[in-house]
């Protein structure tokens, strides 16, 4: 990598922009270790520092994924098993919870389970577990192809009974929170920084220790101006499938782009005439094409932030998990809530599973498709495991993959760990909307030790992501396209020991896809190894590159997030994420070498 030239473009961005990349090689001037061994963190004048990443994962790294009694078993048979499993996992969720919050786990017996459906774990306390990921373990394959039906997840984990669409994975979502808005309380601070852990408020009345809060960040008109993302240059271009929607809701305007199989929409306002909404759909002036950038509107940016209060002195509160954007009033500042989340689904896990989707009609050796077919199929199962939006405190570990069109994993929810899983690769068109290997699109999730083939944004993040969310100890192998935050506007994603044989990115992504514009901020590549970065944030906002390049780069501690656990919960903790070995071999890989030998030997 011409590491020059790239820190010139970093510095000239900057200050065309007035923002700061901060790129570090060898030695780190960001932190360092004080007298008691813990780190510490060098702030600029507003206060900003890296964030402490640690509360990420399955209970923050707090409690180990434990070993849930198995309450249910199966067996493999001939057919499909759609209705055998779900009906077991229906059954086992009538179970009363015990005290740790567990009714049971379903065991899959060794064997192959065919699912034409979508296996649905839509209560707490489940998990689902086989005999191993190997060819010879628990395999259970998605069936159905050649129709876009059969697009969809093979395992979704959340309330209610309806799949998520594609749609919705663009993070165009509600949150399914319920936002108490009489317990609203302004923030007063002029400025909050990143990496603060402290919020000054109008007044404390009714919060105290223990509370759960979110914190409100809006997005103005102001603010958006200023990142430049209401200036997005027309992108124009020809659309199918569109169609009109005059009454409810969702009315409005539905189309299609030619390079996906998802639906985009633009959503005509309560108090807005349909003449007036016709009026503003972006056609050109001929009628024959149509404008797929879409302005950054205020108010459809606001991030809610979970928190909890660690302790209240005078008006001042203390929160468990960094601010990761700054709170500033001159963008309309900010404000705490309490809220709820009565539906949202906990303590669920996937483990020790083998999960294929069948893309084509098999052929001699391959009954799953023509390997040398992958990228043509489009209309077969699309997910692996999606974990949805209203989901805490959940994990998929020990878990293989291959010929998802998507991803194998998605994580929207809060909280997760995925951790020692293997994709294998994709089947889908290599295009926009396709290949998200692993994909983190809520906030406080964890992605570790996971090995990715063919994927093109393969450790990546969403639309809106609220973080802070950490991948470390990761590799993507024939990578496509990027890793990185992909869309507007990612915030406090931290890439660790992560390696890709593409760029790395985190940058102003301008008009593409539908006008995705600033991709991510207050991103991190920490120990990484990549042909090249290309890492620039917005007005306002800082992004790291850290003892990364494809040389020998690297900073001490060897992981930023390992430290900061240890710094925050001890060794024992960290024990629990990661062992000595693994993490004395950081960089080497050797647990991919391993898991992949072992896959050879069960061929």
């Amino acid at each position: 990598m011409e590491i020059w030239k790239f820190i010139f473009a970093c510095l000239v961005f900057q200050a065309l922009l007035r923002a700061e990349t901060i790129v570090e090689l060898g030695t780190s001037e960001q932190l360092h270790f004080c007298s008691s061994g813990k780190l510490e963190y060098s702030k600029d004048a507003k206060g900003n520092h890296l964030p402490d990443f640690s509360q990420v994962g399955y209970h923050s790294g707090e409690q180990a994924i434990p070993r849930v009694p198995v309450k249910m078993i199966l067996e493999p048979r001939s057919g499909d098993d759609t209705q055998r499993i779900q009906k077991a996992l229906n059954k086992l969720g009538r179970l009363p919870l015990d005290g740790a919050g567990f009714r049971g786990t379903l065991l899959l017996k060794r064997g192959l389970y065919h699912v034409k459906e979508t296996l649905r774990i839509s209560q707490s306390g489940i998990v689902l577990r086989g005999e191993g990921n190997g060819p010879d373990g628990t395999v259970i394959v998605a069936t159905g192809y050649d129709d876009l039906k059969y697009q969809r997840a093979l395992i979704e984990v959340g309330p209610g009974s309806e799949s998520s669409s594609v749609h919705s994975q663009h993070g165009y979502r509600a949150d399914e929170l319920t936002i108490l808005t009489d317990s609203k309380q302004e923030i007063v601070d002029a400025y909050v920084p990143i990496g603060s852990h402290s919020i000054e408020v109008e007044s404390t009345s009714g919060y105290r220790a223990g509370d759960r809060i979110v914190v409100h960040r809006p997005s103005t008109a102001e603010w958006i101006h200023s990142i430049g993302c209401d200036q997005l240059e027309p992108r124009w271009s020809d659309i199918r499938n569109t169609r009109w929607v005059k009454k409810g809701e969702s009315a409005g305007f539905y189309y299609q782009r030619l390079d996906s199989f998802s639906d985009y929409r633009i959503l005509k306002e309560a108090n807005e005439s349909w003449d007036d909404f016709v009026k503003r759909v972006p056609f050109s002036e001929d009628g024959n094409q149509f404008d797929l950038t879409r302005q950054w509107q205020a108010g459809n940016y606001d991030f809610y932030f979970e928190r909890r209060i660690l302790s209240v002195d005078g008006n001042r509160i203390a929160i468990d998990a960094p601010i990761v954007f700054p709170i500033e009033q001159e963008f309309g500042g900010g404000a705490i809530y309490h809220f709820e989340a009565k539906n949202r689904i906990r303590e669920v896990g996937i483990e020790n599973v083998r999960l294929i989707s069948e893309f084509a009609k098999p052929i001699a050796g391959h009954p799953y498709g023509n390997p040398e077919k992958t990228s043509e199929a489009e209309a077969h199962a699309w997910h692996g495991i999606q974990l949805k939006t209203n989901t805490e405190n959940t994990w998929v570990r020990d878990v293989t993959g291959n010929y998802f069109g998507w991803s194998l994993v998605s994580a929207s929810g809060k909280r997760a760990t995925v951790q020692d899983c293997l994709n294998l690769g994709h089947a889908s068109k290599i295009t926009g909307g396709r290949r998200y290997s692993f994909m983190i699109d809520g906030q406080l999730n964890l992605v570790q030790r996971c090995l990715t083939y063919e994927g093109r944004h393969e450790f990546v993040t969403q639309a809106k992501t609220a973080g802070p969310n950490v991948f470390v100890d990761c590799l993507g192998i024939d990578s496509k396209s990027s890793a990185g935050p992909h869309h507007r506007f990612s915030v406090g994603t931290l890439f660790d020991n992560v390696k890709s044989e593409k760029l790395m990115e985190s940058r102003f992504r301008g008009n593409s896809g539908t006008g995705h514009g600033w991709a991510g901020t207050q991103t991190c590549f920490y120990n990484c190894v990549a042909p090249d970065f290309v890492v620039k944030a917005p007005p306002g906002g800082i992004s790291w590159v850290i003892g990364s390049g494809e040389d020998e780069k690297r900073v001490a501690p060897a992981s930023l997030y390992y430290q900061q656990v240890q710094d925050r919960l001890g060794k024992d903790a960290l024990d629990r994420l990661a062992t000595e070995q693994q993490r004395k071999n950081l960089g080497k890989y050797l647990w991919i070498k391993e898991r992949l030998e072992n896959e050879r030997k069960s061929e």
